[in-house]
Protein backbone atom coordinates (compact mmCIF):
# COMPACT_ATOMS: atom_id res chain seq x y z
CA UNK A 1 0.00 0.00 0.00
CA UNK A 2 1.05 3.22 -1.03
CA UNK A 3 1.73 5.96 1.56
CA UNK A 4 -0.46 9.35 1.07
CA UNK A 5 1.26 12.10 -0.03
CA UNK A 6 1.29 15.38 2.06
CA UNK A 7 0.06 17.87 -0.19
CA UNK A 8 1.83 21.14 0.76
CA UNK A 9 -0.35 24.64 1.39
CA UNK A 10 0.08 27.44 -0.90
CA UNK A 11 0.30 30.97 0.54
CA UNK A 12 -1.64 33.95 -0.61
CA UNK A 13 0.13 35.60 -3.71
CA UNK A 14 1.16 39.38 -2.95
CA UNK A 15 -1.64 40.31 -5.37
CA UNK A 16 -4.39 38.53 -3.72
CA UNK A 17 -3.50 40.15 0.04
CA UNK A 18 -3.70 43.56 -1.86
CA UNK A 19 -7.35 42.79 -3.57
CA UNK A 20 -8.55 41.32 -0.30
CA UNK A 21 -7.54 44.50 1.75
CA UNK A 22 -9.20 46.38 -0.60
CA UNK A 23 -11.96 44.56 -0.63
CA UNK A 24 -12.05 44.74 3.41
CA UNK A 25 -11.11 48.53 3.37
CA UNK A 26 -14.58 49.30 0.88
CA UNK A 27 -16.98 47.15 3.12
CA UNK A 28 -15.54 48.76 6.34
CA UNK A 29 -15.80 52.55 4.63
CA UNK A 30 -19.30 51.83 3.26
CA UNK A 31 -20.60 50.63 6.97
CA UNK A 32 -18.88 54.14 8.53
CA UNK A 33 -20.71 55.67 6.07
CA UNK A 34 -23.71 54.60 6.69
CA UNK A 35 -23.35 54.51 10.11
CA UNK A 36 -22.35 58.23 9.94
CA UNK A 37 -25.21 59.13 7.70
CA UNK A 38 -27.64 57.80 10.43
CA UNK A 39 -25.82 59.95 13.10
CA UNK A 40 -26.39 63.03 11.01
CA UNK A 41 -29.79 62.59 10.29
CA UNK A 42 -31.07 61.64 13.61
CA UNK A 43 -29.30 64.95 14.74
CA UNK A 44 -31.20 66.88 12.25
CA UNK A 45 -34.38 65.26 13.27
CA UNK A 46 -33.40 66.12 16.61
CA UNK A 47 -32.78 69.85 15.87
CA UNK A 48 -35.75 70.10 13.66
CA UNK A 49 -37.91 68.67 16.53
CA UNK A 50 -36.17 71.25 18.97
CA UNK A 51 -37.27 74.00 16.40
CA UNK A 52 -40.61 72.76 15.91
CA UNK A 53 -40.99 73.11 19.72
CA UNK A 54 -40.23 76.31 20.60
CA UNK A 55 -42.03 77.58 17.51
CA UNK A 56 -45.29 76.00 18.84
CA UNK A 57 -44.91 76.85 22.23
CA UNK A 58 -44.45 80.21 20.76
CA UNK A 59 -47.54 80.25 18.50
CA UNK A 60 -49.72 79.28 21.75
CA UNK A 61 -48.61 81.91 23.79
CA UNK A 62 -49.38 84.76 21.27
CA UNK A 63 -52.73 83.04 19.97
CA UNK A 64 -54.32 82.43 23.32
CA UNK A 65 -53.44 86.00 24.53
CA UNK A 66 -54.85 87.62 21.01
CA UNK A 67 -57.91 85.31 21.48
CA UNK A 68 -58.95 88.04 24.49
CA UNK A 69 -58.54 91.29 23.03
CA UNK A 70 -61.05 93.38 24.18
CA UNK A 71 -62.45 91.58 27.08
CA UNK A 72 -64.54 93.56 29.18
CA UNK A 73 -65.10 92.29 33.14
CA UNK A 74 -67.61 94.36 33.92
CA UNK A 75 -69.96 94.50 30.58
CA UNK A 76 -72.95 96.71 30.44
CA UNK A 77 -75.55 95.50 28.75
CA UNK A 78 -76.79 97.15 25.19
CA UNK A 79 -73.61 99.15 25.30
CA UNK A 80 -71.06 97.08 23.59
CA UNK A 81 -69.88 99.96 21.48
CA UNK A 82 -68.70 101.97 24.41
CA UNK A 83 -65.95 99.46 25.73
CA UNK A 84 -63.08 100.95 27.06
CA UNK A 85 -61.26 97.86 25.77
CA UNK A 86 -62.34 97.74 22.13
CA UNK A 87 -62.87 101.01 20.88
CA UNK A 88 -62.00 101.72 17.27
CA UNK A 89 -59.11 104.27 16.76
CA UNK A 90 -58.40 103.72 20.69
CA UNK A 91 -57.72 100.25 22.00
CA UNK A 92 -59.30 98.01 19.33
CA UNK A 93 -57.03 95.29 18.06
CA UNK A 94 -54.64 96.39 15.07
CA UNK A 95 -52.13 95.13 13.28
CA UNK A 96 -48.66 97.85 12.45
CA UNK A 97 -46.72 97.54 9.90
CA UNK A 98 -43.48 97.13 11.85
CA UNK A 99 -42.54 98.84 14.81
CA UNK A 100 -39.95 101.07 13.50
CA UNK A 101 -42.57 102.53 10.77
CA UNK A 102 -45.49 102.30 13.93
CA UNK A 103 -48.00 103.05 10.99
CA UNK A 104 -51.53 101.35 11.34
CA UNK A 105 -52.79 98.83 8.69
CA UNK A 106 -55.99 98.64 7.02
CA UNK A 107 -58.54 96.60 9.07
CA UNK A 108 -58.03 93.82 6.40
CA UNK A 109 -54.26 94.56 6.31
CA UNK A 110 -50.68 93.10 7.56
CA UNK A 111 -47.86 93.95 9.87
CA UNK A 112 -45.13 92.45 11.93
CA UNK A 113 -46.85 94.20 14.93
CA UNK A 114 -49.78 93.75 16.62
CA UNK A 115 -51.69 95.58 19.81
CA UNK A 116 -55.04 95.36 21.69
CA UNK A 117 -56.59 95.95 24.95
CA UNK A 118 -58.26 93.57 27.45
CA UNK A 119 -59.34 93.78 31.07
CA UNK A 120 -56.81 92.20 32.92
CA UNK A 121 -58.64 91.78 36.12
CA UNK A 122 -56.50 88.79 36.96
CA UNK A 123 -53.61 90.94 37.40
CA UNK A 124 -53.39 91.15 41.82
CA UNK A 125 -54.43 95.41 42.20
CA UNK A 126 -56.21 95.45 38.45
CA UNK A 127 -59.72 97.37 38.43
CA UNK A 128 -61.92 95.72 36.41
CA UNK A 129 -63.86 98.03 33.93
CA UNK A 130 -61.35 100.97 34.16
CA UNK A 131 -58.74 100.88 31.67
CA UNK A 132 -55.17 101.11 33.18
CA UNK A 133 -51.74 100.69 31.65
CA UNK A 134 -51.56 96.60 32.82
CA UNK A 135 -53.98 96.19 30.60
CA UNK A 136 -52.57 96.91 27.10
CA UNK A 137 -50.72 94.21 25.24
CA UNK A 138 -49.28 93.48 22.10
CA UNK A 139 -46.48 91.36 20.40
CA UNK A 140 -43.91 92.12 17.85
CA UNK A 141 -40.65 91.05 16.07
CA UNK A 142 -37.32 93.49 17.10
CA UNK A 143 -34.62 92.02 15.34
CA UNK A 144 -34.79 88.41 16.00
CA UNK A 145 -36.53 87.94 18.76
CA UNK A 146 -40.58 88.12 19.29
CA UNK A 147 -41.22 90.49 22.09
CA UNK A 148 -44.59 91.20 24.30
CA UNK A 149 -46.12 94.24 25.85
CA UNK A 150 -45.87 94.07 29.07
CA UNK A 151 -47.89 97.24 30.04
CA UNK A 152 -48.39 100.71 28.08
CA UNK A 153 -48.29 104.16 28.63
CA UNK A 154 -52.45 104.94 29.05
CA UNK A 155 -53.59 108.56 27.47
CA UNK A 156 -56.40 109.78 29.94
CA UNK A 157 -58.80 107.27 29.98
CA UNK A 158 -59.51 105.96 26.73
CA UNK A 159 -56.10 106.51 24.74
CA UNK A 160 -57.46 109.62 22.89
CA UNK A 161 -55.67 109.78 19.48
CA UNK A 162 -55.25 105.98 19.15
CA UNK A 163 -51.28 106.50 21.47
CA UNK A 164 -51.91 103.26 23.06
CA UNK A 165 -51.87 101.37 19.53
CA UNK A 166 -48.46 102.77 18.75
CA UNK A 167 -45.55 99.84 18.82
CA UNK A 168 -43.23 101.31 20.75
CA UNK A 169 -45.77 102.39 23.55
CA UNK A 170 -45.39 100.86 26.84
CA UNK A 171 -42.41 98.14 28.07
CA UNK A 172 -42.06 95.52 26.17
CA UNK A 173 -39.75 91.87 27.06
CA UNK A 174 -38.25 88.62 24.97
CA UNK A 175 -40.53 86.04 24.46
CA UNK A 176 -38.34 83.35 23.42
CA UNK A 177 -34.21 83.61 23.91
CA UNK A 178 -32.20 84.61 20.89
CA UNK A 179 -29.46 82.69 21.73
CA UNK A 180 -31.36 79.53 20.98
CA UNK A 181 -34.01 80.52 17.83
CA UNK A 182 -33.80 83.32 16.13
CA UNK A 183 -37.07 84.57 14.48
CA UNK A 184 -36.85 85.97 11.67
CA UNK A 185 -40.20 86.70 9.57
CA UNK A 186 -43.40 87.51 11.98
CA UNK A 187 -46.60 88.52 10.13
CA UNK A 188 -50.16 89.15 11.41
CA UNK A 189 -52.57 88.98 8.58
CA UNK A 190 -55.96 90.24 9.07
CA UNK A 191 -57.22 89.53 5.58
CA UNK A 192 -59.95 87.35 6.68
CA UNK A 193 -61.84 89.73 8.87
CA UNK A 194 -64.89 91.13 8.13
CA UNK A 195 -67.13 94.29 8.97
CA UNK A 196 -71.15 93.95 8.51
CA UNK A 197 -72.92 97.13 8.69
CA UNK A 198 -76.17 95.80 10.61
CA UNK A 199 -78.28 99.36 9.30
CA UNK A 200 -78.45 97.65 5.21
CA UNK A 201 -80.63 97.79 3.68
CA UNK A 202 -81.56 101.08 4.16
CA UNK A 203 -83.25 101.93 0.61
CA UNK A 204 -80.16 104.26 0.38
CA UNK A 205 -77.59 104.47 -1.93
CA UNK A 206 -74.66 105.02 0.59
CA UNK A 207 -71.78 105.08 -1.84
CA UNK A 208 -73.24 107.43 -4.55
CA UNK A 209 -72.87 104.67 -7.11
CA UNK A 210 -76.27 104.47 -8.40
CA UNK A 211 -77.47 101.72 -6.87
CA UNK A 212 -79.69 101.12 -3.90
CA UNK A 213 -78.73 98.44 -1.20
CA UNK A 214 -76.34 96.76 -2.91
CA UNK A 215 -73.87 94.06 -1.12
CA UNK A 216 -71.10 96.23 -0.98
CA UNK A 217 -73.18 98.86 1.23
CA UNK A 218 -73.64 96.22 3.95
CA UNK A 219 -69.64 95.74 3.93
CA UNK A 220 -69.00 98.13 5.72
CA UNK A 221 -64.48 97.93 5.24
CA UNK A 222 -66.14 98.69 1.61
CA UNK A 223 -68.47 101.13 2.20
CA UNK A 224 -67.64 102.95 5.24
CA UNK A 225 -70.68 104.68 7.02
CA UNK A 226 -70.37 108.48 7.07
CA UNK A 227 -69.49 109.75 10.62
CA UNK A 228 -73.08 111.16 12.52
CA UNK A 229 -75.31 108.54 10.47
CA UNK A 230 -76.11 106.61 13.77
CA UNK A 231 -75.35 103.48 11.81
CA UNK A 232 -73.88 100.53 13.37
CA UNK A 233 -71.55 97.82 12.68
CA UNK A 234 -70.02 94.82 13.40
CA UNK A 235 -66.41 94.00 13.37
CA UNK A 236 -65.25 90.17 13.47
CA UNK A 237 -61.37 90.16 14.14
CA UNK A 238 -59.13 87.19 12.71
CA UNK A 239 -55.60 86.59 12.91
CA UNK A 240 -53.42 84.70 11.03
CA UNK A 241 -50.56 84.69 12.26
CA UNK A 242 -46.91 83.23 10.49
CA UNK A 243 -43.53 82.62 12.19
CA UNK A 244 -40.39 81.55 10.80
CA UNK A 245 -37.10 81.34 12.93
CA UNK A 246 -34.13 79.09 13.17
CA UNK A 247 -31.90 77.66 15.55
CA UNK A 248 -29.01 80.06 16.48
CA UNK A 249 -27.00 77.23 16.76
CA UNK A 250 -27.07 76.10 12.93
CA UNK A 251 -29.46 78.38 10.99
CA UNK A 252 -29.50 75.55 8.37
CA UNK A 253 -32.19 74.11 10.53
CA UNK A 254 -35.20 76.33 9.62
CA UNK A 255 -38.69 76.30 9.95
CA UNK A 256 -42.41 77.95 9.84
CA UNK A 257 -45.45 77.62 11.41
CA UNK A 258 -49.04 79.20 10.69
CA UNK A 259 -52.05 79.76 13.23
CA UNK A 260 -55.55 81.26 12.62
CA UNK A 261 -57.16 82.82 15.61
CA UNK A 262 -60.38 84.51 16.27
CA UNK A 263 -60.95 87.22 18.28
CA UNK A 264 -63.70 86.36 20.96
CA UNK A 265 -65.15 90.32 21.13
CA UNK A 266 -66.24 91.48 18.02
CA UNK A 267 -65.65 95.20 17.52
CA UNK A 268 -69.52 97.35 17.88
CA UNK A 269 -69.62 100.58 16.78
CA UNK A 270 -72.27 103.44 16.55
CA UNK A 271 -71.15 106.39 13.67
Amino acid sequence: MMPMQRQKQAGLTFVEVLVGLAVGVIVIGGGLSIYASSVRSGSQTLLASKLNQELGALMLVMTNDIRRAGYWATAIANEADQNPFNLPGSTALVVVDNMDADAVQPPTGQGSCITYAYDATYIPGNIGGLLESNDLFGFRLNGTSVQMRQSGDVDGTDCVGGTCNSCENGEWRDVNDSNVVEITQLTFDLSNSQCLNSSEPNEEDDNANGTIDEPAEQDCYATVPPIGSNEVTMETREVTITLTGQLASDNTVQASATHSVRVRNNVLRTW
